[in-house]
């Protein structure tokens, strides 16, 4: 996301660009769908075998938040967060396909230029070739409404900005035999933002974020051996991104990954994974071309008393969440220790910090925060949750300090 700070800029024509995966994609959706329907066919197949009943999920959350704007300029409001899903599966171990829709909103109850609202839809497909073969597709689709503030000195305008996402992707699977499996992926999506309206018409709409199509191939094979699986990927990364401005405010780029990995689970419940390897990021007109390590821990270890302590950090290039033209290199440790206290009550706390250095930019931002949360199974299906988030942003070469404190109440729910 650019920063908000930033003048708007005229946009331009995103350049034509490849859409044989969507087709692809859609064609084994339509395939594997058509398999599941013949498997379904038959009247002597148990129903159970057939179709699941539908999942739906809701939750319900009232929030405070010191910092509604996320900025420096902290304003405290109370808002509403509502959330709900609905996943719809038919067909077997063999051949299913599955449904999938969700959507989110937020409320303020002052600060009405942060609302915002979304909605997802995807379609998925498997189906079993033969024997140590298998297929996937999918398709999805995400549409939103987003809101945000622009600071202009002393002033906060609001701004409004609607985007939709499309996205393909086809996985195929091989078993190689000796417990060794081959995972052959190929991804692509398109992001569609429209012009950014602010508050009141007080400055006309226009174009502040780039439109994006990320094509995405990856292969990952793996070796299982008793309670140990490793194994190595690779995946490459094309990302096409409309020029607005001059100099563009967003750049294309290409990426490539390169990792070794290793999971290992315990008798008693511990897990380690861990992932080293390097990533190679090159933007348009080779503004920037540079080799990083790229690494990943976690691990889980119960403890006494029903005690539980989880972790991951790892180290990675970011080009979605980032303030810069081209990405950000991204630091992260997580650490949470939590406890269940009886059957339906758990407790948990945690906390964090990241580095993000941006590239072209070199402004760094450093970020920290600790959580504290109880959760308590009022019924099988509902559950009662308490969360305090406290966090703290800095941005050096902006000098901006964020301050950020949120709690909430919530209900989910679960039929």
């Amino acid at each position: 996301m650019v920063s908000r700070k930033r003048r708007p800029a005229e946009g331009q024509t995103v350049a034509p660009l490849s859409r044989r995966l969507l087709g692809s994609a859609g064609l084994g959706l339509l395939m594997a769908c058509a398999a599941v329907t013949a498997r379904a066919e038959p009247s002597t197949a148990p129903a159970a075998e057939i179709a699941t009943d539908p999942t739906i999920t809701g939750s319900l959350e009232r929030h405070w938040t010191n910092n509604a704007l996320d900025s420096d300029h902290a304003v405290k409001d109370w808002y509403t967060l509502l959330r709900g899903s609905l996943q719809q599966q038919w067909g077997d171990n063999d051949a299913n396909a599955k449904f999938s829709a969700d959507f989110q909103v937020t409320h303020y109850d002052k600060t009405s230029i942060e609302d915002d609202r979304g909605l997802s839809l995807s379609a998925e497909a498997f189906r079993r070739l033969g024997p140590g073969l298998e297929l996937r597709g999918s398709l999805s689709y995400r549409i939103s409404s987003t809101g945000d503030n622009l600071d202009i000195g002393p002033l906060t305008l609001g701004t409004r900005e609607f985007k939709q996402v499309f996205g393909a992707q086809t996985q195929l699977g091989i078993d190689l035999g000796n417990a060794t499996s081959l995972i052959l992926e190929a991804a692509d999506s398109y992001e569609k933002l429209g012009a950014t309206h602010f508050q009141e018409d007080l400055i006309l709409p226009a174009k502040l974020h780039a439109d994006r199509n990320l094509f995405q191939l990856a292969a990952r094979v793996t070796r299982t051996v008793g309670q140990l699986a490793f194994g190595a990927s690779a995946s490459a990364l094309f990302a096409s991104v409309e020029e607005i401005g001059y100099p563009p405010l967003f750049l294309s780029f290409n990426a490539y990954t390169l990792r070794a990995e290793a999971a290992y689970k315990a008798t008693d419940g511990s897990t380690l994974g861990v992932a080293l390897g390097a990533q190679f990021l090159r933007g348009a007109d080779n503004i920037y071309q540079r080799w990083r390590p790229t690494w990943q821990v976690t691990f889980g270890k119960p403890l006494p008393h029903g005690f539980e302590l989880r972790g991951t950090y790892f180290g990675r290039y970011e080009t979605s969440e980032t303030d810069d033209p081209l990405a950000s290199w991204l630091q992260r440790a997580e650490l949470e220790l939590g406890m269940k206290v009886r059957e339906n009550l758990g407790i948990a706390s945690g906390i964090f910090y990241e580095l993000k250095d941006n590239l072209l930019y070199e402004n760094q931002e450093r970020r920290k925060g600790v959580y504290a949360e109880a959760t308590y199974n009022a019924t099988k299906s509902m559950a009662i949750v308490v969360r305090v988030d406290v966090s703290e942003t800095f941005k050096t070469v902006i000098d901006e300090r964020e301050h950020t404190v949120d709690a909430f109440v919530g209900l989910r729910a679960k039929i």
